[in-house]
């Protein structure tokens, strides 16, 4: 028996013994497991990096390559600028350029630098302006072409998608459009655009393709064109380097100017900084013809006048329940007698001092808060051009007809 006993005893001592070695064996492999397991997620770990490391520097690579060839082909006359979304804005540079060097003497312009290139009076080299109405891009908008240009939006909306891109960023302000303007005129480059569904009103076979599909000059459907697809013709200096569809397509959001119960309030020079409440009120005002306050139809021709005698509709009230003015050309629109002929106003295309300058029809409304669209739709026709101006609709207004372009200082 005590055999037996001594047998199992011996058997149990070498069953511990090997329960104890099959454990250490465990945790030996278990512990070279989790140190190959480390070394493959260190591995891992570093590959990622790298790649991302190499993937960030072929993205700036890339961006800066697709920088220069826009700025090597249009010899430096464009450029492309990433905003704080990321997203590409082609642009224009735009240098300064003194008044009197334009040669439009009989538009009585004065002399010295164009306020677009001024910001409380510290003169600028060059403005940066979109080449394209802006379209819509991640969290925001973009300046590319080939694209529908971003519609439907207010001036409130569209101005805080200019700002939201970075420091420096702004909507075009009427200072810049009219610098531009001027500039066209003096160089005999007045561009046409997309003001007759697809096409020019003055020259038929310059056209672009529809967003429809839809036939040039075909009247139904929607007559509105990519960004940039026009020809040559449709750019500000008849190049394709130029800022596109200023005339026709959509009308554009301009900033720094607005009509409060009929007064002219702009500022200054070129500052997008300056709060609404403390823009310059002018002693100018879109007086109306009638005092008629019937209907929401056309009382007829605005007067510029230093004050306004008979006003179409109440005070403060920014509807369009009630009449507008309207002429086919901003410049012949009449002054009355005691009206005192503005500079600035002339040097931003507002008032006019000859109807030798260029184009456009202007409405206006003398009740309640108005900002300013300029340019004209693809449905505009003989009411487009660069000085067409409309001052009826309140800051909530909106439609597909109507955009807004992103400026930069640099």
């Amino acid at each position: 028996m005590s055999s037996i006993a001594e047998e199992i005893a011996g058997l149990k001592v070498a069953s511990a013994t090997q329960t104890a070695a099959s454990q250490a064996l465990s945790q030996e492999v278990a512990g070279k497991m989790a140190a190959i397991d480390k070394k493959t997620n260190d591995s891992i770990v570093k590959v990622e990096s790298t790649y991302d490391q190499k993937a960030a520097g072929l993205t700036i690579i890339a961006t800066d390559g697709y920088k220069k060839a826009i700025e090597h082909n249009s010899g430096g006359r464009n450029t492309v600028v990433y905003d704080a979304q990321g997203n590409p804005n082609i642009m224009c540079v735009i240098p300064r350029f003194n008044i009197e060097d334009l040669g439009l003497v009989d538009l009585n312009l004065g002399t010295g630098v164009h306020p677009a290139f001024q910001t409380n009076g510290v003169p600028r080299g060059e403005i940066l302006i979109g080449k394209y109405l802006a379209s819509t891009a991640a969290n925001g908008s973009a300046v590319i072409g080939g694209v529908q240009p971003r519609t439907s939006v207010n001036y409130d909306v569209a101005k805080e998608l200019c700002t939201r891109k970075g420091a420096n960023w702004h909507m075009m302000s009427v200072h810049e459009w009219a610098a531009i303007a001027l500039w066209s005129l003096a160089n005999g480059t007045v561009p046409r655009g997309n003001t007759n569904y697809g096409r020019s009103h003055e020259k038929k076979w310059e056209t672009a393709r529809r967003i429809d599909n839809g036939a040039p000059g075909d009247l139904s459907g929607t007559g509105r064109t990519d960004t940039g697809k026009g020809p040559a013709t449709w750019n500000h200096d008849y190049t394709n380097f130029g800022v596109c569809d200023l005339v026709g397509n959509v009308w554009e959001w301009l900033d720094q100017m607005k009509l409060e119960n009929g007064q002219i309030i702009t500022t200054l020079d070129n500052n997008p900084e300056i709060v609404e409440v403390n823009w310059h009120k002018h002693a100018a005002y879109f007086d109306s013809p009638v005092d008629s306050q019937a209907g929401s139809g056309n009382a007829g021709a605005p007067i510029l006048s230093n004050t306004v005698t008979k006003r179409n509709g109440p005070i403060n009230d920014n509807s369009n329940d009630y009449p507008y003015l309207s002429a086919s050309h901003f410049a012949t629109i009449t002054k009355a007698v005691s009206y005192v002929p503005n500079e600035l106003l002339r040097k931003l295309l507002i008032e006019s001092a000859n109807t030798s300058t260029i184009g456009g029809y202007i409405s206006a409304t003398n009740y309640g808060e108005r900002f300013m669209i300029r340019g004209g739709s693809w449905s505009g026709g003989t009411d487009t051009g660069l000085g067409a101006m409309n001052v009826s609709g309140s800051r909530q207004s909106m439609g597909n007809g109507i955009g807004f372009r992103p400026a930069l200082f640099v």
